[in-house]
């Protein structure tokens, strides 16, 4: 498994996320996707 590109991809999300004033709540659901992906990656990893 190559991690790099999986990270790559969540840095690019962190680095695009920002607060959305029509939908305040899309922020924090977002937030919570990233967080869930790198807490899977990091399982995956441990794996290895």
């Amino acid at each position: 498994m190559n991690a790099a590109p999986r990270l790559a991809e969540l840095a690019r999300r962190v680095g695009h996320l920002s607060p959305d004033w029509r939908n305040p709540e899309r922020y924090f659901e977002t937030r919570s996707e990233i967080e869930r992906d790198l807490r899977r990656l990091a399982r995956d990893m441990e794996r290895i």
